[in-house]
């Protein structure tokens, strides 16, 4: 698109609201994926591959940024009520509500 993601198309083309997103974004994840993994990533991974019997696959880290990133304060606070006014943080804080410890079952 020309001028992406402030031109036609843009990053938001149908004007809807931080909630409409949310509630599609859900819509997605639910309709979907079948797994949904919100934090401690790795017990996770070792719980399936215990339940499972399958072999680890270690997966290589490639196209890595491998210095330090340095933010400002400002900097940081923009990205906070970009987030905000997204609604990412909404959308993550539902995904832990509908969720969490939704696989314990598998913890043996």
């Amino acid at each position: 698109h020309d001028g992406y993601p402030h031109g036609p198309g843009g990053r938001n083309p149908f004007n809807v609201t931080k909630e409409e997103k949310v509630a599609r974004a859900l819509e997605l994840l639910h309709r979907h994926f079948d797994v949904v993994t919100v934090a401690d990533h790795a017990a996770y991974m070792e719980t399936v591959l215990e339940w499972t019997g399958w072999p680890r696959v270690d997966m290589p880290k490639t196209n890595v940024y491998k210095k330090d990133l340095h933010f400002t304060k400002k900097e940081v606070e923009k990205l906070q009520k970009l987030l905000q006014k997204n609604g990412d943080f909404d959308f993550v804080d539902q995904v832990k509500l509908e969720y969490h410890d939704y696989l314990s079952y598998l913890k043996v």
